[in-house]
């Protein structure tokens, strides 16, 4: 069942979850409140700490009212019977434009979220034979010493060659995203989709005069060919730890 859209009165955002809460069921978001109208799964955790909604799908929004939009977050508890209460822990109100594309990311309990407008990812010509591309954009919500991080941050990519890390996209400052960025991919497996195990790295970036200070993280990810990704670093369980959460995107 579907109902048609009026894109000069809708928006359509996405809601991330990475406040620097300890990662426990106790903090789970069981629903979320868009404007009155409640998103849930049927009493059971929704959306669970350093994570975003909707899931269970590549490019997926919620379509809501352009203006105002107020955003509350429910948790659970038990009643001390039987029964569970589900309290509000997060309530903040946005402005968001019509026909456009949101995330909002909560990433203080106190505070509203961040709203970033998002693009579709950028298209892209065939390959040839084993290489290819997939797209990757990068945001910055890593926290240091309990609060968000004063450094500018600059996600980097092992080149497939040298082995040697190399920065791609541009340094941003806490809340901020990189535009999208094309990663080459050769196939692990030449008769497959197509996809190769990626070594990543974050740079830390002096946010005065650019330098770059070194390497502050490393991960990797099994990236496919055609694929776009979101890279999010946030915390992991508290203000002092993170890592890297991927989204993704199409």
């Amino acid at each position: 069942m579907a109902e048609p859209v009026d894109e000069g009165q809708m928006a359509y955002v996405q809601i991330g979850y990475y406040a620097p809460v300890a990662n426990s069921t106790t903090n789970y978001i069981y629903f979320i409140d868009l404007n009155g109208v409640e998103y849930g799964n049927d009493g059971a955790s929704f959306l669970p700490t350093y994570n975003t909604v909707p899931g269970g799908g590549t490019n997926r929004y919620y379509a809501v009212k352009a203006g105002k939009l107020n955003l509350k977050l429910h948790t659970r508890v038990s009643d001390g019977e039987d029964g569970y209460n589900y309290p509000e822990v997060y309530n903040q109100d946005v402005n968001i434009e019509a026909g456009k594309r949101y995330v909002l990311n909560v990433y203080d309990m106190n505070k509203p979220p961040i709203v970033t407008e998002v693009t579709a990812a950028p298209e892209f010509t065939r390959g040839l034979d084993t290489d290819s591309l997939c797209r990757v954009q990068f945001f910055n919500l890593i926290y240091e010493n309990g609060a968000p991080i004063t450094d500018k941050v600059q996600f980097g990519v092992q080149n497939l060659y040298t082995k040697e890390y190399e920065p791609v996209g541009e340094p941003v400052a806490f809340g901020e995203v990189t535009s999208w960025f094309k990663v080459l991919i050769h196939k692990t497996v030449f008769n497959s989709s197509g996809y190769q195990r990626i070594e990543v790295c974050l740079y830390r970036i002096d946010p005065n005069t650019g330098a770059n200070l070194g390497i502050m993280f490393t991960d990797y990810w099994n990236w496919y060919i055609g694929r776009a990704y979101r890279e999010i670093a946030a915390p992991n369980g508290n203000a002092n730890k993170y890592k890297m959460y991927q989204f993704v995107v199409e």
